[in-house]
């Protein structure tokens, strides 16, 4: 029979052999997980007129990251932008999906658009590129977390 001394020593030792469990990356960059971890653990940023729709934000975008739907976008062409993209001034500029979805579920996604349940029987439809969310001669969006230092 061991003394608990023999069983505790043991057990540093097996623990010490354990390579610490990895992050979960959800079939994304490691860089791009760690940059939506510290927006997740940063202010608000000053430059918003009402702060309290930040945080809707910053769990639309880990929303969309933990369901797969982030790594599904970027296998079929969506940019880093295309999902996490705001204006450099605000989101009139421009919204990626994470602004534009507001706390509505995303229930479909495809190469050019993404669907979101609502209060509406009919959803709401993000075009990629489209409207506010693609190519404006005079606008460069930013990434979420640019937006926030």
């Amino acid at each position: 029979m061991s003394s608990w001394r023999d069983v505790a020593a043991a057990a540093a030792e097996q623990r010490q052999q354990l390579a610490p469990p990895e992050p979960e990356t959800y079939g994304l960059a490691p860089d791009l997980i760690r940059s939506l971890r510290e927006l997740d653990q940063s202010p608000p940023p000053r430059r918003l007129e009402d702060a309290r729709q930040w945080r809707p934000v910053v769990r639309d975008a880990l929303r969309i990251v933990r369901e797969g739907w982030a790594a599904r976008a970027l296998t079929l062409g969506w940019s880093h932008h295309d999902l996490f993209g705001i204006g450099p001034v605000d989101d009139w500029e421009f919204s990626g999906l994470a602004v534009w979805l507001n706390g509505r579920p995303l229930l479909s996604l495809d190469d050019a658009t993404a669907s979101a349940g609502g209060e509406s029987r009919f959803g709401s439809i993000f075009i990629r590129g489209g409207m506010g969310h693609g190519t404006h001669p005079t606008v460069t969006p930013v990434l979420l977390w640019e937006f926030a230092r």
